[in-house]
């Protein structure tokens, strides 16, 4: 990993500890094993009833290239060093910025002043920090072709785990996480919670000590589904190596969902400090898009018809004309006195898989008329049409009226009386014609004989 440069560090001495007595120096060892938070500037660090303060004014330093910030010539004391994220400016990755929220926090630490050299022969007032900040990303991505309300969807979380031996013990291992690692995803109200399968550096992962352990909670209102996938064992040696971890987490879309547009967004914590300063990395956030089709039905002069029951199906033709079509999605109830129905929770043609389509690319829907209003005949075939807005209508008369890419005009004809009507009815209209013409050919070649 590059270092990173251009990340700000604040040097504190804290208050009422003289580290040139042995007291003093006690002391300091007894604070250093105190776990420091990012609230100790405000709030210190308590040692049994007491709390020492921090002064004020500290120095600050900001790492260069190779990533190193250098505090020199300080005075005998007890430092606190804290890192400055959200002071800093640009922060650099080699030739490419780094956004700050992607990076892993360095928890806050003590160091005595000054400490002896390597060797052992001389002392040293500088402060040197190297600091092992790691850029983390989580990237987060859905699978929702064909699918509607009522159905599942599936969300594609992965990140690569950084890799670091950040409690410089030789080793990386689940000890430089802190034993944390975990992915949080708290589903949309419309959502709920299905299932999760879960790969690290490709290979299936299995539930249990040495795998990952899930929690599925419910929270806030309206209630929401939060799942939180927690990494254990040696699985989380694995990660703590660098690996790929990737999750997939099935969710379904509530029957009664009403909603046009369902957003997501994961967090990762990375270690046990982003966890209790809930720090964590957060997704780019994706989005299922859903919408109501409002059908109007007239007949050839514009009379609104009650009676007129539609079907959905998805274009399955080379030509995209609806010449053939998959199997019912939804069905419609039948249209009112005003002429009017709605099918419901449709997923849009013009966004799929949290990416637009254009228009060329979209798989349109067909409209197929399953009941034809009485004395009307059915369509002859279905009716092409395109699904570009979201949301539930609730006011069908002005959705029919703007046709703003969810409304559809249907017009039926009169049915002119034969017994059949469809493919069926002609053929029989055909028969019957050939039988007359037949007749007619007979009686006039009698009427020539007499």
């Amino acid at each position: 990993k590059a270092p990173l440069a251009g990340v700000n560090f604040k040097l504190y001495k804290v208050e009422g500890v003289d580290v040139s007595t042995n007291d003093g120096l006690k002391l300091a060892q007894q604070i250093g094993a105190v776990p420091l938070t990012d609230d100790v500037v405000t709030n210190g660090i308590k040692v049994g009833e007491t709390t020492y303060k921090l002064a004020a004014a500290p120095t600050t330093k900001t790492t260069d290239t190779k990533g190193e910030a250098k505090f020199a010539d300080v005075e005998r004391g007890l430092y606190v060093v804290v890192e400055d994220l959200e002071g800093s400016a640009k922060i650099m990755n080699g030739s490419e910025e780094v956004v700050k929220e992607k990076i892993t926090p360095i928890a806050p630490f003590a160091v005595t002043l000054p400490m002896t050299n390597p060797d052992g022969t001389a002392w040293n007032a500088d402060v040197h920090v190297y600091p092992k900040n790691q850029e983390n990303t989580l990237d987060k991505k859905v699978k929702d072709a064909g699918k509607h309300v009522g159905d599942d969807i599936v969300y594609t979380i992965s990140t690569t785990s950084t890799g670091a031996d950040l409690n410089g013990d030789g080793a990386m291992d689940r000890k430089d996480l802190g034993e944390v690692y975990e992915i949080v995803d708290t589903l949309d109200p419309n959502l709920t919670y299905q299932s999760v399968t879960v790969k690290v550096k490709g290979q299936p992962v299995t539930e249990g000590e040495n795998g990952y352990q899930v929690t599925k909670e419910t929270t806030g209102d309206p209630a929401q589904d939060k799942v939180t996938v927690s990494f254990k064992g040696t699985t989380l040696d694995t990660i703590a190596a660098g690996a790929k971890v990737e999750l997939e987490l099935t969710a379904n879309v509530k029957k009664d969902s009403a909603v046009g547009v369902i957003p997501n967004v994961a967090k990762l914590y990375p270690n046990d400090w982003a966890k209790k300063n809930d720090k964590p990395v957060t997704s780019p956030e994706v989005k299922t898009k859903f919408g109501d089709i409002v059908i109007k039905k007239v007949d050839g002069a514009g009379k609104v018809l009650a009676g007129a029951k539609f079907s959905v199906h998805l274009d399955t033709s080379d030509n995209k004309d609806c010449s053939t079509y998959g199997d019912a999605i939804k069905t419609s109830e039948a249209t009112g006195d005003n002429g009017l129905v709605s099918i419901k929770g449709l997923h849009l043609t013009n966004f799929v898989d949290n990416e637009d389509v254009a228009e060329d690319d979209q798989h349109p829907y067909c409209l197929v008329e399953e009941q034809a209003p009485e004395g009307y005949q059915l369509l002859p075939k279905p009716v092409k049409f395109s699904l570009t807005k979201e949301g539930s209508v609730t006011d069908l008369s002005a959705a029919a009226e703007a046709k703003a890419g969810n409304a559809l005009d249907i017009t039926n004809h009169k049915n002119p009386g034969l017994p059949l009507t469809g493919a069926q009815g002609i053929l029989l209209v055909s028969v019957l014609g050939l039988i007359l013409v037949s007749v007619g050919v007979v009686l006039t070649v009698k009427r020539r004989q007499d």
